[in-house]
C-alpha cells in the first residue's frame, strides 16, 4: 500500500484517519525513538569512530550519538499529528534504567557502520520489543518501519562499509537512563528532540496503566 494516514481528532477525543497518497516530495524529515547517549559516552565513542574511519579508509560524517530503537518513517514534512501521537505512546512506557554493552563492529544495510552486542543486550532487547509491541497496538503502527535489532550507527559510507568484516572490539558499556523521540532533518545533519522520558519505573518497558 502506497499510502499514509492523516489524523483527525473529534471533540470527544476519538481519532479517525484520512488516507491519501504518499507524499512524493523529497523526504526531508525522519522520526524515530532512540536512547540518546550522554556526552560522557558519546564523545569517546565518536573519537573511536573517527579512528576506525581513518583505519578502514572510510568516508562519511560521524554520528555515534544514540542507540536506534524504532523508526516512524521518512517524510517530506512530518504528517500532521504524528509527533503528538508518538509523544502519547512514549508517555505510556515505564521502565527502570538498565546496562548495555557493545562489543562488535560491523556493517549494516545502507552502508551503515555500527556497533552491536554479541549477547544481544537482553535488557535492551526487552525494552525494544515491548516498545514495538505498544506501538503495534496503537494508531502509530501505520508509521512503523521495518525494525532491526537496536544498534549504534557510527557513520554511513555506501561504498566502503559493505567491504568491512565484522570484528570484536573492547566493550563499550554504560547505563541507559532514558529514551527519546527524535526528529532528524535528513541530509542536514541536525536533530530536534521533541520529547524525552527518563527511565524511573518498573523493571520492564510496559505501558502505564
Amino acid at each position: 500500500m502506497n499510502e499514509l494516514p492523516t489524523f483527525n481528532t473529534a471533540e470527544n477525543g476519538q481519532t479517525s484517519f484520512n488516507w491519501h497518497e504518499r507524499n512524493r516530495r523529497r523526504r526531508t524529515d525522519r522520526l524515530f525513538f532512540c536512547h540518546l547517549m550522554e556526552g560522557t559516552i558519546a564523545d569517546p565513542v565518536a573519537l573511536q569512530a573517527t579512528a576506525w574511519r581513518q583505519e578502514l579508509g572510510l568516508k562519511g560524517k560521524i554520528i555515534a550519538n544514540h542507540i536506534s530503537l524504532v523508526g516512524l518513517g521518512d517524510h517530506g514534512g512530518l504528517p500532521d499529528g504524528l509527533v503528538e501521537l508518538a509523544h502519547h505512546i512514549g508517555s505510556m512506557i515505564v521502565a527502570k534504567p538498565f546496562d548495555v554493552s557493545f562489543d562488535r563492529l560491523c556493517a549494516f544495510g545502507g552502508g551503515a557502520l555500527v556497533l552491536r552486542s554479541s549477547d544481544g543486550n537482553p535488557s535492551l532487547q526487552e525494552f525494544w520489543r515491548n516498545l514495538t509491541a505498544v506501538i503495534s497496538d496503537s494508531p502509530l503502527k501505520f508509521f512503523l518501519t521495518k525494525s532491526i535489532e537496536p544498534h549504534i550507527t557510527l557513520l554511513r559510507d555506501k561504498v566502503g562499509v559493505p567491504k568491512i568484516r565484522e570484528r570484536a572490539i573492547n566493550p563499550i558499556s554504560w547505563t541507559v537512563r532514558g529514551f527519546a523521540l527524535v526528529h532528524s532533518f535528513i541530509q542536514e545533519g541536525r536533530y530536534d528532540v521533541p520529547h524525552h522520558w527518563p527511565l524511573t519505573g518498573q523493571d520492564d518497558a510496559r505501558p502505564a496503566m
